[in-house]
């Protein structure tokens, strides 16, 4: 968390982590970050990358389709690994599974940091659009959840 001086303001960078960045990482920042604009919270962002990633995949098709109809955009989204991210630059790291957060914490990544998205979030890679709609809904509730634990846009925030 970083406070920019004499304003106030807080900066929180939040990076969602999954295994391939290609399908739930991509989807839980995207709705994060709608979330966030819909308060009016600027100064919040989240990113995403993959324990596996290869950098250069787009999202899955399904995983674009299912977050266009909540008015997410992932069409832009390009897949990005762990190891290209400044551990540093990150307040919080959100991963879809347990075994994510035990290779974040084998990466020396502080385990206070660490959140498991609601109670795992299964891997839709391969499934049908239902299957992609059904993960979605589960992520955004969860993602609903981790803001109202944290207490984003509140006076006394989680953080």
């Amino acid at each position: 968390m970083r406070t920019n001086r004499g304003r106030g303001e807080t900066n929180l960078n939040i990076l969602f982590v999954c295994t391939g960045n290609t399908c739930r990482s991509p989807m839980a920042a995207g709705i994060f970050n709608k979330i966030m604009a819909e308060k009016k919270l600027s100064k919040i962002s989240a990113q995403s990358a993959g324990i596996a990633a290869d950098n250069v995949s787009g999202a899955t098709e399904n995983a674009i389709i299912a977050c266009e109809k909540i008015n997410v955009d992932l069409r832009s989204h390009v897949s990005r690994s762990i190891f290209d991210v400044n551990p540093n630059d990150i307040d919080k790291f959100v991963v879809m599974a347990r075994i994510q957060r035990e290779f974040l914490v084998n990466l020396g990544i502080d385990s206070e940091k660490i959140y498991v998205l609601g109670d795992e979030i299964p891997d839709p890679f391969g499934g049908d659009l239902k299957v992609y709609e059904d993960c979605r809904d589960r992520i955004e509730e969860a993602v609903k959840s981790l803001i109202k634990t944290w207490r984003l846009g509140e006076k006394d925030a989680k953080l």
